[in-house]
């Protein structure tokens, strides 16, 4: 049965209301995806909802990623539709140009083009085979790179974008809420977490713990992969989480010739007030036979745990109202969340709030 929890029990079931966390109101400053890289080509220009705000993205000449505000701001006609010149957009109504940072810098009815007209400009990166957009014309750091990645050259697949009805800051409680592994998966896991919250922008949280075995399937488990287990997860900006498995584990107990699997999952809503996942599986370039292989037991091992989690998040009504001592990282994860800062995109705020100065009344978590 198909509901709108968050217009239902509200007088028997109160809820708190938060800065930024599960507020479909809120777009909190970070990087969120806006298609596949290969889908554009130089000289050509799209126009993309991002996170509820319509942009123009478009590759130039050089072969760099721009992306404006996507109305044109002389009547409103969509950017996308318009032609690349150069590093420049020209809109297809009235030939407005603008240059990649919005300047108006030709408007063919007047002699001289008046420098004052701008349009919103944002920044842009291309990691992973995909467009990032950053709600500012300049950001103060780069798209997530998971831990033991850094640094490395990389290989990566995209998989299919998926929708949650929940909000995202929920679907990314998934993977720091141990309970559930035995609740809903029966793997009874009895994990340590170790929660870093020392870098501005992100999150690190390690669970570690013995592997189970209670089922004749953990203890082939236990007996294949060694007695400790560890993943991680890093979220950064609340839009961005990756996930590292299969962490110190060891071959029958004895060698380190397993290697970790690392997923990476960009969250982030659409004007239908729904969230969109994308899934984003990373391995250290080795060879391609390898690489292949490792991808595909990445998306296995993700698909293995999709499906159950999906029920879950269909109608789920989170509150915070009862949250146990065992569920400190969702609390710490929480309290991060509301730390960030609304960016421009956000709807129904004031001008205070738009400036990250908030005012409303918060329920401590």
């Amino acid at each position: 049965m198909k509901i709108d929890p968050n217009q239902q029990n509200n007088n028997t079931q109160p809820r708190p209301t938060f800065k930024v966390f599960n507020r479909w109101d809120v777009v909190a400053k970070g990087w969120y995806q806006a298609g596949l890289s290969t889908d554009l080509k130089k000289g050509k220009a799209r126009g993309v909802n991002v996170s509820g705000q319509h942009l123009v993205i478009y590759r130039g000449e050089s072969g760099e990623v721009y992306a404006l505000d996507g109305f044109c701001p002389h009547m409103g006609v969509d950017l996308g539709i318009g032609s690349v010149e150069k590093e420049s957009i020209k809109c297809f109504f009235h030939h407005w140009k603008f240059d990649n940072e919005g300047r108006c810098t030709d408007i063919p009815c007047l002699k001289e083009s008046n420098s004052k007209i701008k349009n919103q400009n944002y920044a842009v990166q291309e990691k992973y085979g995909m467009i990032w957009v950053y709600p500012e014309a300049k950001a103060p750091y780069e798209v997530l790179e998971i831990p033991e990645l850094k640094g490395l050259e990389l290989s990566s697949t995209t998989d299919k974008t998926y929708k949650r009805s929940c909000h995202y800051h929920i679907t990314m409680i998934n993977g720091i809420d141990p309970q559930h592994l035995s609740t809903v998966h029966n793997i009874h896991m009895d994990m340590s977490v170790d929660i870093d919250a020392s870098e501005k922008d992100s999150i690190h949280i390690l669970l570690e713990g013995e592997t189970p075995s209670e089922s004749a399937f953990e203890r082939v488990i236990k007996k294949l992969l060694g007695s400790r287990y560890a993943y991680s997860m890093k979220y950064q900006s609340a839009c961005l989480a990756g996930l590292t498995v299969l962490k110190g584990v060891k071959l029958f107990g004895r060698w380190e010739v397993i290697p970790t699997l690392h997923m990476l999952f960009s969250y982030q809503s659409n004007i239908e007030g729904e969230t969109l996942v994308t899934p984003i599986y990373l391995t250290k370039k080795r060879n391609f036979l390898t690489d292949w292989f490792l991808l595909k037991l990445t998306k296995l091992s993700f698909l293995f745990l999709q499906g159950e989690d999906g029920e879950v998040y269909e109608n789920i009504r989170f509150s915070t109202a009862n949250l146990l001592p065992i569920d400190t990282p969702v609390t710490k994860y929480i309290k991060y969340v509301n730390s960030l800062t609304p960016s421009k995109w956000s709807k129904n705020l004031d001008a205070d709030q738009a400036l990250g100065i908030r005012n409303r009344s918060e329920v401590n978590v």
